[in-house]
Formats: C-alpha cells, sequence, structure tokens
C-alpha cells in the first residue's frame, strides 16, 4: 500500500512526521477503494429492485419472456458478479489505478451497470472524435441574411424537447424519434450543424406519470437565431404528434442553445445515461413489460455528419497500421478499445452478451462445449423451449462468461490483484485450471 507514496508537500526531514503522512495516503486509498464498492452495491442493489419490479408485472401478466428478461437482469445485479481491482497499470501514463465492474453483462437497457458501461463507452468515443476534428472556416447559405457568407464553427450544446406526453415510454420515444428524423432531413439542419453527437435521455413525473424526452446534441455549428431553430423544430414535433394521433397544445417546442466553454463537461453530459435509476421505479407496471419485450431499441446514442467521417477516417489510419505491424501498434489512445474501437451500431437489447464477450470463433466453440444450439437469441429460446430449459442454459453461460472475463483480466493486468466486492481475493488456482481446460479444447482466449 505504501510503495506509490508521496509526501503531500516539501518538508526537512527532521519536520516530516512520516507516520502521520502515511496515514493520510492510507486513508486516501481505502476511501477509494470504499467509494468504489459503494457504486458497486448501489448498482447491485438497483439493479435487484428494478428486476423485483419487473418479476412482479410478468408473473401477474404470465409472460415468460419478461421472467428471463428480469433474470438476466438479475445475475448482472448479483453481487458475485462485481469485482474490485487495484494496480491496473496504464501505459499512456504509467501509473496504477484500481478499479471495478461486471464479469457477466446482460446489455439491457434497464440494467444500472450495464447502461452506466455504455455510457463509459460513449465517451470514449466522442472524446476521440472531438480531440481530432478541427473547427474550420467554412462558406454556408445564411438563412437569416438570405445569402452565402464564410463563418467560423464553434461547438454548441443543444437541447431540444417536446411537451410532456401521457402516454407509454415507448411510444414517447418513437415520437421523439419521428420528430428529429423530420429535423435532421431539413435542409436547414444540414446546412448549420456539420458535426453531431446526440443522445436521448427522459424522464418521469411522479405527479401524474407523464413522460419527458428530450435529445441532446454537442454539435459543431455556426450561429443559429434561437427562434430560427424553434420555429423548424417545432414544425417537426408537431408533425410527429399528429402522425402518431396525438394533439399538439402547446405554443412551440423548446430548443436550448448555448456556447460550449468546456468540451469535456460537455462530453460528461451528452453521454451520462438515458434516466436516472430511481425513474424506472415510477413507471407503471405495463410500461415496463413493454420496455421488457422490445428487441431493438432505437439508437440512444448516435455520431454523424463529420464526425462520422472522423470515425471512418481514425478506423481507416488503424487499419493501415495493424495491416503493416500485425496488430501490435494500435492508435495511441485506442489500445483499450478492442478490435473495432469506433463501434457505433445500434445495440440489441441484450442480445450482445450471448458471445459471452468472446470473438465469434470462441463463442462457436463454447456453444459446442455446452452443447447449445445457435440461435438468434435468447428470447426464441424461451419462445420455442420455455423459460425453465433457458434457464438452465443460460446460467451456464453466466459461469462460463464469469470465468472468461477473469482470465482476460489477468491477462490484461498480470500486476493487477483482484477480490470480490466482499474483500475475498479470486482463486487463482481454479482460474488457471479453467484455462487449461480451455486449452485442451482449442479455445484460446485473448486480453480484451
Amino acid at each position: 500500500m505504501t510503495r506509490n507514496y508521496v509526501p503531500s508537500k516539501k518538508l526537512k526531514l527532521s519536520d516530516l512526521d512520516l507516520n502521520s503522512e502515511l496515514r493520510v495516503f492510507d486513508l486516501a486509498a481505502r476511501s477509494k477503494r470504499v467509494e468504489a464498492i459503494g457504486v458497486a452495491d448501489y448498482r447491485s442493489e438497483r439493479g435487484e429492485v428494478v428486476a423485483a419490479l419487473v418479476t412482479a408485472a410478468a408473473t401477474a401478466a404470465n409472460d415468460e419472456v419478461s421472467l428471463g428478461y428480469a433474470e438476466r437482469m438479475r445475475a448482472c445485479a448479483d453481487r458475485r458478479n462485481f469485482y474490485y481491482g487495484e494496480d491496473f497499470f496504464d501505459p499512456l501514463t504509467g501509473e496504477l489505478f484500481a478499479g471495478f465492474g461486471n464479469l457477466f453483462g446482460c446489455g439491457l437497457k434497464l440494467c444500472q451497470s450495464c447502461t452506466a458501461r455504455s455510457a463509459a463507452r460513449n465517451r470514449r468515443i466522442a472524446r476521440q472524435v472531438v480531440q481530432n476534428t478541427e473547427l474550420l472556416n467554412r462558406e454556408h447559405y445564411c438563412f437569416v441574411k438570405y445569402t452565402y457568407i464564410v463563418e467560423r464553427e464553434k461547438y454548441r450544446f443543444v437541447t431540444f424537447t417536446m411537451p410532456k406526453l401521457d402516454c407509454s415510454l415507448v411510444k414517447a420515444m418513437q415520437i421523439l424519434k419521428r420528430a428529429w428524423d423530420l429535423f435532421r432531413k431539413l435542409k436547414f439542419t444540414k446546412t448549420y450543424f456539420s458535426s453531431i453527437i446526440k443522445s436521448v435521455e427522459f424522464t418521469v413525473r411522479k405527479v401524474n406519470g407523464t413522460y419527458h424526452a428530450h435529445i441532446h446534441l454537442l454539435a459543431i455549428t455556426f450561429f443559429i437565431p434561437e427562434d430560427l431553430i424553434k420555429m423548424y423544430w417545432t414544425d417537426c414535433v408537431e408533425k410527429a404528434f399528429n402522425e402518431f394521433g396525438i394533439e399538439f397544445e402547446a405554443d412551440q417546442a423548446n430548443v436550448n442553445l448555448k456556447l460550449v466553454d468546456n468540451l469535456d463537461k460537455a462530453i460528461n453530459e451528452i453521454c451520462k445515461y438515458i434516466t436516472k435509476t430511481e425513474t424506472w421505479e415510477n413507471i407503471p407496471s405495463d410500461h415496463l413489460l413493454e420496455i421488457a419485450r422490445i428487441r431493438r431499441w432505437d439508437r440512444m446514442f448516435e455520431i454523424s455528419g463529420g464526425f462520422r467521417q472522423t470515425i471512418q477516417r481514425l478506423n481507416a489510419e488503424r487499419s493501415s497500421v495493424s495491416s503493416f505491424v500485425g496488430d501490435e501498434a494500435p492508435l495511441k489512445g485506442t489500445e483499450n478499445h478492442g478490435e473495432h474501437y469506433f463501434n457505433t451500431d445500434g445495440i440489441t437489447d441484450g442480445e450482445a452478451s450471448e458471445t459471452l464477450g468472446c470473438s465469434e470463433e470462441t463463442a462457436a466453440k463454447l456453444d459446442e462445449i455446452l452443447k447449445k444450439p445457435r440461435r438468434d437469441s435468447w428470447r426464441d429460446i424461451i419462445e420455442c423451449d420455455g423459460l425453465e430449459k433457458y434457464l438452465e442454459i443460460f446460467y451456464r453461460q453466466v459461469g462460463y462468461a464469469q470465468k472468461i472475463r477473469k482470465l482476460r483480466l489477468i491477462l490484461k493486468f498480470p500486476t493487477a490483484t483482484f477480490s470480490d466486492l466482499d474483500g475475498q481475493p479470486w482463486d487463482l488456482a481454479e482460474i488457471e485450471q479453467f484455462a487449461l481446460q480451455l486449452a485442451a479444447r482449442g479455445v484460446e482466449v485473448l486480453p480484451t
């Protein structure tokens, strides 16, 4: 614990109370551990609560697929599914750090841990595209002066809202998506918004159960009069309302624009969460079941315009480097992001974990080991074979996923020490035995 000790200020040796300094250092280290485990405990607790809500609603409706959804969440939220590690080595800074995470990820939108992991991934992508995209002086058509002008691009944080909706969350999200689809296709939008990072968020009012769905943008734009953008956005929202048979009674749909003075803060805001964890407890049970039945969500996080071109350019650069040096020299700042570190494809809710966090080849071999037929999704297994049969397969999958995750973490961070949330160290002999079993079957597990 003391090998990284550095005195908090320069003192003469005769003035230095070494025991006091060490106590302060140890307290700080312990507080980080307590904080990390506290966050993990919170995510575990909230996951259990939401899983219980879905279970109650699904049991009343005799909905086996939603019961399976709840079981996946429960497995992800289990305290035994979390780990805590110290002495992770960061090759970029040369420093050691501590952290925690999940061994198995259910990948569900109602899961606190999986949405937090998704937000962290989105932040990495957003920072990369922002760092590698330049602001330019460009000519564009000015909708105010009705002529072409040359103007300097700037970063703006934009929030699009619409009137609160007294309907299900799924329908509210569909209306918001339709309004955005209409807005993004406008010549006005294509002219003024050259690069966009978009995220979707919602809240629910406990008083009357209405939903407040809205969109956040971190965008590179030209100067936009607020009245002008509100006019275009309001028109799109009203059309979306009418298409869904809802009367638009508000004077206008609101838009908030502000210049960005702190890009990192803006990225953290836009890559936050789709809603606060407590929100799920205020959603009616029939709405929860509707959410659990969704196979594929519309994109909640999206990159377009010049930022998309930046992604394509960086991926092309990395591909050329990999082909030249054999994947030994990834692009700086992307070493930990996996083979496709700019994966912005839509995420199928809960389907991604079917590969157990491995390559397709490894997953296929594990499926053969488990004697599990290849299916399109876990929902298909429940619908074809029933919940009981699926859970028998699922918990074997979870066991393998947890062991593989442990093995990959140890391979990636050989200097780190790992334990569960209760402080019990991992059984390294058991993990080594598992690695030997995989090797005997010809399964190669590489660090992430």
